[in-house]
């Protein structure tokens, strides 16, 4: 299978931070024997402290959730888009994953887009995180053997679960976690075998959350 193209995406061009086009996935895994690989963005619905659906924040004159598909989307195989609305999303024709039981939050959200995934690797980031760190990304891809998920930490302890990669040996474990009652992704860390990669907090996985967040990130500071 062919990685998602740009074009499909309706963008001329891939962009980094800077402006210009990034390369730091021209590396050896995005080579063309590597794993085949899915990316799966996590649209969400309405946030509380946002007041809105975030994937449809309009930034750099396109909404959110394109501005971070036409990033990753060049680098793998299939783009999948999960929780989401088909008549909101429809302008980034790419498939939607509609979660196999509604309400259950984020971790149904990606349990349902694994197990519709054309691929045992899988790349899931949240539809709020503007600017990729494809550096921790590569490291992230390169660190999934032997293990269902590999997970950022902060110095602090904190797990970042919507920039981390999935293997499909992930599904029972998330699974028996929302038989559970889990609703939280990071439920689902004590059934499954997972990797840590360690970062500092400041390592560039910032999402928006709040009003003030998007001011300043149409202000141009992080």
């Amino acid at each position: 299978m062919s990685r998602v193209s740009e074009k499909q995406l309706d963008n001329p061009s891939q962009a980094d931070k800077t402006g210009k086009a990034s390369s730091a996935m021209d590396t050896p895994w995005a080579s063309e024997d590597h794993e085949p690989a899915t990316v799966i963005v996590l649209a969400g619905g309405k946030s509380r402290r946002m007041g809105s659906d975030k994937s449809l924040l309009l930034f750099m004159g396109k909404p959110l959730i394109q501005h971070i598909c036409v990033q990753v989307a060049p680098h793998f195989d299939e783009l999948l888009i999960a929780g989401g609305k088909e008549r909101q999303l429809h302008f980034l024709n790419a498939r939607i994953v509609p979660d196999e039981i509604s309400g259950q939050g984020p971790l149904r959200g990606i349990a349902s887009a694994l197990a519709d995934s054309h691929h045992d690797l899988n790349f899931v980031i949240a539809c709020d995180i503007p600017w990729v760190n494809f550096t921790l990304l590569r490291n992230l891809l390169r660190e999934a053997n032997n293990c269902d998920w590999v997970i950022p930490i902060t110095a602090e302890g904190h797990y970042e679960p919507l920039f981390a990669v999935y293997r499909k040996s992930a599904l029972p474990g998330m699974r028996q976690a929302l038989e559970e009652g889990e609703r939280r992704v990071v439920g689902a860390l004590r059934h499954c075998r997972v990797k840590t990669v360690c970062i500092p907090s400041s390592d560039g996985i910032k999402n928006i959350n709040t009003k003030d967040d998007y001011r300043k990130l149409l202000a141009g500071r992080d």
